[in-house]
């Protein structure tokens, strides 16, 4: 019978239990840290300077600015964010993460509301996203 006693503090816990919620905690806190890491790892293989054009697809309320012809507008990738400065008709930045798969979404805000891109990176430096404002909708396409 003695062989089936279980040793328990002063609380009345038994100190097998305690070790076990010990070694689960710690588990799960390195399991995080690494799942961390590697989702990082996956975004930032996307990370550069791309450079492309904006083309207006479309007016939804209000006056749009049509880009010049041959500007060319950086969008920077760093630590997996994607940063880019929309001006045509807002100065302000748009910023999201990148999945592993290189689709992103950033957003950003102005006096007249949210502005959204989304898209895609594939093979070297090829990105196509769509933007769109409370009034406008733009496309871009960078160059290799």
């Amino acid at each position: 019978m003695r062989a089936f006693r279980r040793q328990c503090n002063a609380a009345g816990v038994t100190a097998g239990w305690n070790a076990m919620i010990k070694r689960f905690g710690v588990g799960l806190v390195f399991g995080a840290a690494l799942a961390n890491a590697a989702w990082a790892q996956g975004t930032a293989r996307f990370d550069g300077q791309y450079v492309g054009e904006l083309t207006l697809r479309g007016i939804i309320n209000g006056d749009c600015t049509t880009p010049p012809v041959g500007a060319e507008y950086p969008l920077r990738i760093a630590g997996g964010l994607v940063h880019f400065k929309y001006v045509p008709r807002f100065d302000t930045e748009l910023t999201g993460p990148v999945d592993p798969n290189g689709r992103f979404k950033a957003t950003g805000k102005t006096k007249k509301g949210i502005v959204t891109m989304t898209g895609q990176i594939t093979g070297y430096r090829n990105l196509t996203a769509n933007l769109v404002s409370p009034s406008c909708e733009y496309s871009f396409q960078s160059r290799n």
